[in-house]
């Protein structure tokens, strides 16, 4: 099985009911995708869900649940990790509450270790994605750093993106080799340069399909062979007018291309 993944926000205007999804499964389907990062809303059931990931031949990389709300969505959260065969759980951002103060991000961390208590009973991991604010310093330390330290190793883990990271202020092959045991899955997103700004101090930074911005991306793709990544997750937040399914089938690809599956 192909281990390039998609993080679903990308087509989030193509799957807002039913019928669209099962579009969009087709369209993905015949692009090559054999997995995906799926968040299944509220108002969809999960039976019906897994139904045409397995129609399609694919598998979800893991489950969603808001992490504020695992706790009272614990029993069903292990359900649809059984019901999809997965050990992931992905949880939303620290509140935003949170993020300017050390101890924000370890009053964070002791919840998580909490949620982990019952999770880890089942095998399960807690998988958090970040953005670029958690890269934010308090003394030698970052937001992540902090989170990472405070977080119990064997139950929880990070997404890393790689735009985000270069977006902090990091190297993504140094950042990966520091935190090479707290992460299986990886979230593969361009750093592109958009136009010239108003001003002469704006960052044009934008989003961009795999292959197409300015990462250096032999030696991230390297390094995650060689540890052995799991997933790889194409997710691309804005296309800017571009269609999602082009940009999408350029991300897939390229990391075909660079063979990430061989």
């Amino acid at each position: 099985m192909s281990k390039i993944s998609l993080q679903m926000y990308t087509v989030r205007e193509h799957t807002k009911t039913f019928e669209d999804l099962k579009k969009t499964f087709k369209r993905l389907s015949d692009i090559g995708f054999e997995m995906l990062q799926y968040s299944i809303p509220e108002n969809f059931d999960a039976k019906e869900v897994k139904k045409l990931f397995d129609e399609y031949g694919m598998v979800n990389d893991s489950v969603y649940c808001q992490s504020l709300k695992v706790g009272e969505k614990m029993k069903s959260v292990i359900e649809e990790c059984e019901l999809f065969n997965t050990k992931y759980v992905r949880v939303d951002s620290i509140p935003k509450g949170l993020t300017n103060f050390a101890d924000g991000y370890k009053c964070y961390a002791h919840y998580l270790n909490e949620l982990c208590t019952e999770l880890k009973k089942h095998g399960i991991k807690l998988v958090y994605h970040f953005h670029a604010f958690e890269f934010k310093r308090f003394g030698e330390d970052t937001g992540i750093d902090i989170l990472l330290k405070e977080t119990d190793p064997e139950g929880v883990q990070i997404i890393p993106d790689t735009h985000w990271i270069q977006s902090g202020g990091k190297n993504v092959v140094e950042f990966f080799t520091k935190y090479a045991d707290r992460f299986d899955y990886v979230h593969t997103k361009d750093f592109g340069i958009g136009p010239q700004g108003a001003t002469w101090e704006a960052r044009p930074i934008e989003f961009a399909p795999v292959g197409e911005g300015n990462l250096d991306w032999k030696p991230i793709i390297e390094f995650c062979k060689n540890k052995g990544v799991k997933s790889y997750a194409i997710e691309q937040d804005c296309c800017y007018g571009r269609d999602e399914f082009d940009c999408v089938k350029s991300s897939f690809d390229y990391l075909k291309k660079m063979g990430v599956d061989d």
